[in-house]
């Protein structure tokens, strides 16, 4: 396989991976964003996004106890959905690099 093949493949990998990682709505979910959940039930939960990769989202809860994985494709402005929050907004704890991307340092 010649350097060129082998960079087009990785370019087509890189926009596979964005496009999963894209909402609806055309918002890139990144590491450090605060997402806000719409449904009534969860009174106004907020995660922070640890990683993202496959169009699935790993956050935690903004007190940063509790941890769960997240599909991109229910991050959407719909009652069951989520909203993007302003990083302003967060009022406890602070984004956490995981062990994986701590040790890529």
């Amino acid at each position: 396989m010649s350097a060129a093949t082998d960079t087009s493949t990785q370019d087509d990998d890189a926009q596979a991976q964005q496009e999963k990682n894209t909402t609806r709505e055309g918002i890139l979910v990144r590491r450090g964003q605060i997402w806000e959940d719409l449904d009534t039930r969860q009174s106004k939960r907020r995660v922070v996004i640890e990683s993202v990769a496959d169009g699935e989202a790993q956050v935690r809860d903004h007190y940063g106890t509790k941890h769960s994985t997240l599909s991109v494709s229910r991050m959407h402005r719909h009652s069951t959905g989520f909203r993007l929050v302003e990083l302003g907004e967060l009022k406890y704890g602070a984004p956490t690099a995981s062990s994986d991307e701590t040790a890529r340092r």
